[in-house]
């Protein structure tokens, strides 16, 4: 499973959801429009923020060991970072809400006001993964929920939940590395193993090469857009404040002169 791409599971429904979409015209890229189609935003957005968390937890020091994307569903479910290391056992589970207000109270999640079952997903992630490690150490500690926020404006933690933890994306490394030793590297290196088996986890199909191409591809696509966007956006400006200037310019030299 160490295969498994960050994010592989949205990077499959973007793609596929990209491959029915209509391609962007001549116009439309001089323009810079989206090259995401509409139905491909929400996964494409989430997919960006689990490749930025992966590639947070990839800078944790020799005895950690991380995998993602793992199905542990039949209709596509999967936990998105599964890390073991001195520190314990974490599942990881990355929710971007860009500008967003978060606030957590216990198991009560409200997302800009809006109820998020966002705790009861990540405690169930735990345990499926402490039935695993059950049958690798005679007396395992307990899985770790980790709830990880890319993107919010703001995180409030009113009252902790009592087995997830609520953090910024920006602080899951040190978050990690603060925890106290609780497996050996022995322990560690038995229970990754049981994690990198394919027998673990629901049956998949591997991704080959051509997945992590394309949805690069898109993103220099997405990158190349926004740059035009923002350059007609400052063009306009300054046509418009061009505009301005020779309509009020002449008023006020006309007013200074009389």
């Amino acid at each position: 499973m160490r295969d498994r791409l960050p994010a592989q599971a949205l990077l499959e429904q973007v793609l596929l959801r990209q491959a029915v979409g209509r391609p962007r015209t001549r116009l439309e890229r001089l323009l810079g429009r989206d090259p995401v189609e509409p139905e491909a935003r929400s996964w494409y957005t989430n997919a960006t923020a689990e490749r930025a968390v992966a590639a947070r937890l990839a800078t944790l020091p020799p005895g950690w060991s991380v995998l993602h994307s793992l199905p542990v569903g039949r209709s596509g479910a999967d936990i998105d970072h599964l890390i073991v290391g001195p520190g314990g056992i974490f599942t990881v589970n990355t929710k971007h809400h860009i500008d967003a207000s978060v606030w957590v109270a216990g198991r009560t999640v409200l997302v800009n006001g809006s109820s998020r079952p966002i705790v009861q997903k990540a405690e169930a992630e735990a345990r499926r993964v402490d039935r695993v490690v059950a049958g690798v150490l005679a007396d395992p500690p307990a899985a770790r929920p980790i709830i990880a926020v890319v993107g919010a404006k703001r995180v409030a933690v009113r009252r902790a939940p009592r087995f997830v933890t609520v953090l910024r994306a920006e602080h899951l490394r040190r978050f990690l590395r603060s925890q106290p030793q609780r497996l050996t590297p022995i322990e560690v290196a038995r229970v990754a193993r049981r994690f990198e088996d394919p027998a673990t986890w629901q049956p998949t199909v591997e991704a080959g090469p051509e997945l992590l191409l394309a949805f690069s591809r898109l993103s220099r696509e997405v990158r190349a857009a926004a740059r035009i966007r923002a350059a007609w956006a400052v063009g306009l400006l300054g046509t418009t404040a061009a505009a301005s200037t020779a309509i009020v310019l002449p008023g006020l030299l006309s007013l200074l002169s009389s």
